[in-house]
């Protein structure tokens, strides 16, 4: 359950056919979790990642799609792909009426974000902008 700008409680979103593309069935645990698998085998990561996952993992952060002006934006079967002076960004972000999630890392330096907000104020808010700076910008 997300919030209206005044507080009250937004019930949860129907939206039929499209559950998967409009809902965060995770705990914050969950996705710190997640974060750590595609970070695990690296010097000083988390413990080493269980192999059955390694095909889907490096699958899944490998650049398929250029899209935009002169293919300027990259894509994975899953993650946004932009560079930074510090390495390649890998990130979602999503919104419902109520809430917000974004997940990001670097795989060169090991930092990852993971955020979620109950609110969504209005469409030029700024938690996307502020939890992806701290990923892009942070040595």
């Amino acid at each position: 359950v997300g919030h209206r700008r005044d507080g009250t409680p937004v019930p949860a979103l129907d939206t039929g056919g499209f559950t998967a593309a409009g809902a965060v069935r995770a705990t914050p645990l969950d996705l710190l979790t997640f974060l750590e698998a595609h970070l695990a085998d690296r010097p000083g990561g988390p413990d080493p990642r269980d192999p059955t996952l390694d095909a889907a993992l490096t699958d899944v952060c490998r650049p398929l799609l250029r899209r935009g002006l002169r293919h300027a934006h990259t894509h994975t079967l899953t993650w946004f792909h932009h560079p930074s002076p510090y390495g390649p960004v890998l990130f979602h972000a999503g919104a419902t009426l109520g809430q917000q999630a974004f997940l990001g890392f670097r795989p060169d330096s090991g930092l990852a974000v993971a955020a979620t907000a109950t609110r969504r104020v209005h469409r030029a808010d700024t938690f996307v902008a502020t939890a992806y700076g701290l990923l892009a910008e942070t040595p």
